[in-house]
């Protein structure tokens, strides 16, 4: 059973995060990690741990019943072992009433075979874990993503008045 704990600025853990995070995901799609871990927008910023091994990271962020996924990932070495549908688990469970929400880049974009294998084990691993294909797609920060939800679907209108509601008060903001 995995333990996980909050991700603050004095987190023991905070290096390890940031490594996984800045090699799991390419820098055009991420944002810098002081605003993952600032209080202008209310995130759920764990980090798992099986004993004393750290596992991996979700940061998500939830309003009225709707819970967006937006950072998760495992560290590599632990991949396929089951940690990260414990940890989708985990913030089910957190969230039983809520539409869980995660994006994954399309995969008709893939540049070549092995980004088109990776995207699609990636897809797959949420299929399995519940998830199904939502009627969303958009773009962000040059990457065309799609939508998936657990526990309900969510529409494109949905999804965007989700992020209005999210980003209205920090200016400049953009929303997907």
């Amino acid at each position: 059973m995995l333990q996980y704990f909050e991700v603050t600025k004095k987190s023991p853990w905070l290096p390890q995060v940031k490594v996984l995070y800045e090699s799991a995901f390419p820098a055009n799609e991420r944002i810098p990690i002081k605003h993952l871990l600032d209080d202008k927008i209310k995130r759920e910023f764990w980090t798992f741990f099986d004993k004393d091994t750290f596992c991996g990271f979700s940061n998500s962020i939830s309003h009225g019943d709707i819970t967006n996924i937006v950072y998760f990932a495992v560290v590599p070495e632990l991949r396929c072992r089951g940690y990260g549908s414990q940890i989708l688990q985990a913030i089910r469970e957190k969230h039983p009433d809520s539409r869980i929400v995660v994006d994954i880049e399309v995969e008709e974009d893939s540049k070549d075979a092995e980004e088109l294998e990776r995207r699609n084990r990636r897809r797959e691993f949420y299929q399995r874990n519940g998830f199904d294909a939502a009627p969303v797609e958009y773009h962000w920060q040059g990457e065309h993503y799609r939508l998936l939800s657990a526990g309900g679907t969510v529409t494109d209108k949905e999804f965007r008045d989700f992020w209005k509601e999210i980003l209205k008060d920090i200016p400049g903001a953009k929303y997907p």
